[in-house]
């Protein structure tokens, strides 16, 4: 008889996540991080981090007393056509929290939660690289993609149209406020609000 291998906690926690969002929708989650980076380029493979946002959204409510709102010591990739975008310079940055600082609080304050993100799959792939490569850690968390949650409600209502998923029309076709668009923590609290505007409020009844 072949000996049952007994897997370390650790594996058998993992396991056991994993099983459980597979079994329940992410978007149901009790409690949801919203999640935003300002990073020097929109390539994954080379993109730096300059600062992380991150809200948290508990029992169907943005909770804005627990945020997360990070600037990372400036990275040599800086240059001016990132700066152009988020306004974040050199100086700005000049004793901020090294990034490998900077990652280690934002997984203490995400924890095992479901990320939310707008353009998620950039920020997961800039993240997981930066959290292999400085802590050896993975970002396996499940993941809810606010312009995908966007399409799949408004294409029920005008099945025939081709939507508009930029940000901007988002926030405005959901008539929600962009406040510090282009900052980490601003662009996590417009998504955040998309969200609960998709999940809990009134859809349009028009498109603007």
């Amino acid at each position: 008889m072949n000996a049952l291998v007994k897997l370390p906690d650790h594996a058998w926690s993992g396991w056991r996540r994993r099983l459980y969002w597979c079994l329940h929708a992410a978007e149901e989650a009790e409690e949801i991080v919203s999640i935003d980076l300002e990073t020097t380029s929109l390539d994954p493979r080379t993109a730096d981090i300059l600062s992380i946002g991150a809200v948290l959204i508990r029992g169907g409510k943005l909770v804005l007393g627990e945020r997360l709102d990070l600037l990372v010591e400036p990275p040599a990739s800086l240059t001016g056509d990132s700066i152009r975008i988020h306004k974040l310079r050199r100086a700005d940055l000049e004793g901020q929290l090294p990034l490998a600082e900077a990652l280690r609080r934002l997984l203490a304050f995400i924890g095992e939660r479901p990320l939310l993100g707008y353009y998620l799959s950039f920020d997961a792939a800039v993240l997981s690289r930066h959290l292999r490569l400085l802590l050896g850690e993975r970002l396996d968390n499940p993941r809810i993609e606010v312009s995908a949650l966007y399409q799949r409600k408004m294409a029920r209502r005008y099945p025939d149209l081709h939507l508009d998923l930029r940000f901007d029309t988002l926030a405005r076709t959901l008539d929600i406020p962009v406040e510090g668009r282009h900052t980490a923590l601003g662009d996590a609290r417009s998504v955040a609000l998309m969200f609960l505007r998709l999940r809990k409020g009134s859809l349009p009844t028009e498109l603007r």
